[in-house]
């Protein structure tokens, strides 16, 4: 499902405003544009997003507002002013000066990242409120997702009926017409009729080969359980596409084993039918 959501405000590394985006996508992935005094919060912000969207590509853009100085965050400064404190007590120096903690931090800030840390408190509140907006517009698309699909599982289901209801009249009318080719080629080339057994026989044997009523049954059972599906929520995006493959299968089948026109015309609509709601469906959680 597609979504965004936004928070601003101050925190911790300053004052920033936050952009959560998704896009549809078959499984899960995050790309993270986070500002330095962000370093090493990302693994943190990636099991947030994680813990609130669990298919689509998600992208996280957290931007700092410019501060009059280009000073190293208050946080960093206070780990290396502790850092340097202690080396030189160790060392039994001198405390350092302001002068030394910032050229430190501004050295470390041009370097590799810092470990992986926690969110602070109000920068994760910040991005909490941005999710919170982000499951609001997902859980709208997700909607109308739904409805879509429905839709178009109603004309599948009315496929499935009109080909249920077809499928009855194909042997009767194997039937008929076989008995009055029989009658008119015995009329023109045979004296004798054959005997009628030979004739029921053919008869079964087409009434098996056409026979769908378990295919339709199991299309049934199908079109059922993706409303099911669909009513119960949470994340359905795989269930569903299982389904559909399912029902495609079927579909599939009910085609092949009819020659009949009515019930390949249906067969053409409902395989239709199949494709669109694969497209929306890969659009769900």
């Amino acid at each position: 499902m597609t979504g965004v959501g936004f928070a601003a405000g101050a925190c911790e590394v300053g004052e920033v405003r936050i952009e959560v985006r998704t896009v549809n996508g078959r499984g899960f992935s995050t790309k993270l544009r986070v500002p330095p005094t962000c370093s090493g919060f990302e693994a943190a912000i990636e099991e947030a997003v994680k813990a609130q969207v669990q298919r689509g590509s998600v992208m996280v853009v957290i931007e700092r507002a410019q501060v009059a100085t280009p000073l190293p965050d208050r946080e960093v400064l206070r780990a290396v002013a502790v850092g340097l404190r202690a080396m030189a007590s160790d060392l039994q120096l001198s405390a350092p000066s302001l002068d030394s903690v910032l050229q430190v931090a501004l050295s470390a800030g041009r370097g590799d990242a810092m470990t992986s840390r926690p969110l602070p408190p109000q920068l994760r509140a910040l991005l909490e409120r941005a999710l919170a907006e982000l499951a609001v517009h997902r859980a709208t698309d997700g909607r109308g997702t739904a409805e879509a699909i429905l839709a178009q599982l109603g004309e599948l289901a009315a496929g499935a009926h009109l080909a249920a209801a077809r499928a009855p009249q194909l042997v009767a009318e194997y039937r008929d017409r076989l008995l009055q080719r029989v009658r008119e080629f015995i009329a023109a080339h045979v004296p004798t009729p054959p005997p009628a057994a030979d004739l029921v026989r053919e008869v079964a044997l087409f009434a098996d080969r056409v026979d769908v009523a378990e295919e339709l049954q199991r299309l049934e059972a199908h079109i059922s359980e993706v409303r099911a599906v669909l009513a119960r929520g949470g994340e359905v995006g795989r269930r569903l596409e299982f389904l559909l493959q399912e029902l495609l299968r079927e579909t599939n089948t009910l085609g092949s084993k009819s020659p009949d026109t009515t019930i390949a015309h249906a067969v053409v609509a409902m395989k239709t039918s199949i494709d669109r709601m694969k497209e929306q469906a890969a659009n769900l959680q």
